[in-house]
């Protein structure tokens, strides 16, 4: 099937995911980090195999902020080769401009799951919404830094703009981050922008409005196609950082809890047909299809999500709690927000 993206506006804040619930947001300035990088540790639950097959034919809504990010292309192999249907899921995948747009649609039921990062999902829960990261498609960050032609050095950075997709989303939370590490205050040496999703980022580096811009793949193979530098890796400064974890509604969780565990069995499976080898190809053609990028971008692309896509779609947790530890150094969560609010593995296949 082709994927229907559905890009709406981006200039939303944490305040507004939680709107139609009737709760507020907050935001909050940067402040140090000493946090130290997750270790790639992950739970195991209940269920097993095809036994997990709902009854009959159920439609089942997927909302992505990761329509440009390759590990999505798990999804479209496993509905081309009928995976899900295997499962009796009719799965429907619709593309919206950033993580708490999505989450803004899971809360008000337009889907069923979102995929995103978890720094959006944690403080939306911090802030009253009631969801849970159940799984993911990316347990290692996928974003790599990537600055203007004339920038040489990270020291160089200095007085420039470094574009995010919103405030205290998870690219603002990782940006801010990574700048303190390697010494560079934000919003003091550095100004943090709004910009949007990747390719308006990639737009906004590439007019020099900013300097610097967190990119993922394959728009990255883009950038450096065009002569743009990439002067990082988050997951070598973060490993085990989730990029793109499963999120669901406690209303789903409590009433529809088969539906869930069919998902991620199918989405299990299908991570499994495409890490075989022997299915790379069908994976890039796929891939080509349904995100809309040319054949060599792609397999560069795909070839670098890989290794980052997790065996049982099961998330990073050690990588969840560092997401919670960074939010609440630079001021979006209090103090006593604990892992347990935001995390649910009871879903995985066993």
């Amino acid at each position: 099937m082709k994927a229907k993206k559905v890009f709406i506006g981006i200039s939303l804040s944490i305040m507004l995911l939680v709107t139609g619930c009737s709760q507020g947001g907050r935001t909050g300035d940067s402040g140090a980090s000493s946090t130290a990088a997750p270790q790639n540790t992950q739970g195991a639950s209940a269920g097993s195999g095809t036994d997990l097959k709902l009854k009959a034919m159920t439609k089942f809504k997927v909302g992505s902020a990761a329509l440009s990010t390759q590990d999505i292309t798990v999804v479209f192999v496993g509905i081309r080769n009928g995976i899900y249907k295997k499962y009796n899921l009719d799965v429907d995948v619709k593309g919206v401009e950033g993580g708490v747009v999505a989450l803004r649609g899971l809360q008000a039921g337009d889907f069923d799951v979102t995929f995103g990062l978890p720094e959006n999902v944690i403080s939306g829960v911090a802030q009253g919404a009631d969801m849970k990261i159940i799984g993911a498609t990316a347990a290692e960050s996928l974003f790599s830094v990537f600055v203007g032609k004339d920038i040489q050095k990270i020291e160089d950075l200095k007085g420039k703009k470094a574009a995010v997709l919103q405030p205290n989303n998870g690219t603002d939370i990782q940006m801010r981050w990574w700048l303190k590490k390697h010494g560079l205050e934000p919003d003091k040496d550095v100004t943090i922008v709004s910009a949007g999703a990747t390719p308006a980022r990639f737009a906004a580096l590439k007019t020099g409005q900013v300097a610097v811009v967190p990119l993922v793949p394959p728009v990255d193979i883009e950038a450096e196609n065009l002569g743009y530098k990439r002067i990082a890796n988050i997951r070598d400064d973060i490993p085990g950082i989730n990029h793109d974890v499963i999120s669901t509604t406690g209303k789903m969780i409590r009433e529809k809890p088969e539906v869930l565990r069919a998902f991620i069995a199918a989405t299990s499976e299908a991570i499994k047909f495409v890490k075989d080898p022997a299915n790379f190809d069908e994976a890039v053609k796929v891939g080509v299809e349904e995100l809309g990028f040319g054949l060599e971008i792609t397999k560069r692309g795909l070839a670098d999500v890989l290794p980052t896509i997790p065996d049982g779609a099961k998330f990073n947790k050690k990588g969840i709690e560092w997401s919670i530890q960074t939010a609440q150094e630079v001021g979006v969560l209090e103090k006593n927000f604990t892992i347990d609010k935001v995390i649910d593995e009871s879903f995985y296949s066993k």
